[in-house]
């Protein structure tokens, strides 16, 4: 699917197809326009971090998540969330968004004791699974190592 990020929509309306909202999704989600962004998913929607196995279900536990996610890092200086695969299926019910996710570590971040020290640069590959259904988003699933989040340059390898 070829979408033109620059003319991509606030939010959703009703009716609009797969390419729509795709284009919303990106629009809020590489500005951090939560307001936006929860417009496109399902109040009874679902996101999984599968890196955890935390699954955040509904819209209010969905905002909860993103308030923290938002809040554990900064953007400055040309960093952010850059889009580098974003396709739907030919029917317009699967999402790939495929980013990396360049930022500061802030104090605020949510998890546990294991986690980088805040200032510490974090670039982070992250994959988006999405299911859709009558124009909204309605299951997230995020694919990240959670060992690049927490251990930031420090190399892992599993075969060599």
């Amino acid at each position: 699917m070829d979408t033109n990020l620059d003319s991509a929509p606030d939010s959703a309306a009703p009716g609009q197809g797969a390419a729509a909202l795709v284009q919303a999704f990106t629009s809020a989600f590489t500005s951090d326009d939560v307001e936006s962004f929860y417009k496109l998913i399902a109040r009874d929607g679902e996101w999984v971090i599968m890196a955890t196995g935390e699954t955040f279900r509904g819209i209010e536990q969905i905002k909860q998540l993103a308030t923290r996610s938002v809040a554990a890092r900064t953007h400055g200086g040309g960093l952010g969330i850059k889009p580098t695969n974003i396709f739907t299926n030919a029917e317009g019910t699967k999402l790939c968004w495929e980013y990396m996710h360049t930022a500061i570590v802030t104090d605020k971040w949510p998890s546990s004791a294991h986690r980088p020290a805040p200032g510490t640069r974090i670039e982070l590959p992250i994959v988006l699974i999405g299911e859709i259904r009558q124009g909204k988003l309605v299951k997230i699933r995020e694919y990240f190592d959670l060992l690049t989040a927490t251990e930031p340059g420090t190399p892992h390898k599993l075969y060599s």
